[in-house]
């Protein structure tokens, strides 16, 4: 008689699994189906900005080899100085950053000593009956 209870049970089990893994077999195929809308979506959005990006400026391509070379060496000359601030401009950005990191807002005081610091003052005290936080590693 038990053999039955037991048969019934495996039966049971059976039945869940099977409900379970078809409920998320369809929450799978959802999920793929809304994964492929927004892909479509983004490369849609993508092709857009592209194409509005590209013709609000075009590039100049028209021909020089008939203009005159003072024309020309100008444009380049321009470019290059156009180049040159650009890269000063990062360069100075870079230099104040790694200042920063160096130094630090107070004179003296590096980013690594701050994180310390910090990091301290975060960390509980213990009581003095060796009862405290015992979920952290010192």
């Amino acid at each position: 008689m038990w053999w039955w209870v037991w048969v019934l049970l495996v039966l049971g089990a059976l039945a869940a699994v099977a409900a379970l893994a078809w409920m998320l077999c369809r929450a799978g195929v959802r999920t793929l189906r809304e994964a492929g809308r927004a892909s479509e979506t983004f490369s849609v959005v993508g092709e857009r900005a592209a194409a509005a990006a590209q013709g609000a400026t075009p590039p100049d391509t028209s021909p020089t080899i008939f203009d005159d070379p003072v024309d020309l060496s100008a444009r380049v000359a321009d470019v290059r100085r156009r180049r040159a601030e650009r890269r000063g401009r990062r360069r100075a950005r870079s230099e104040r950053t790694w200042q920063e990191w160096a130094t630090g807002p107070s004179a003296g005081e590096s980013w690594l000593r701050r994180r310390e610091v910090s990091k301290e003052s975060r960390r509980a005290p213990q009581a003095p009956g060796g009862g405290g936080d015992h979920t952290r590693l010192p």
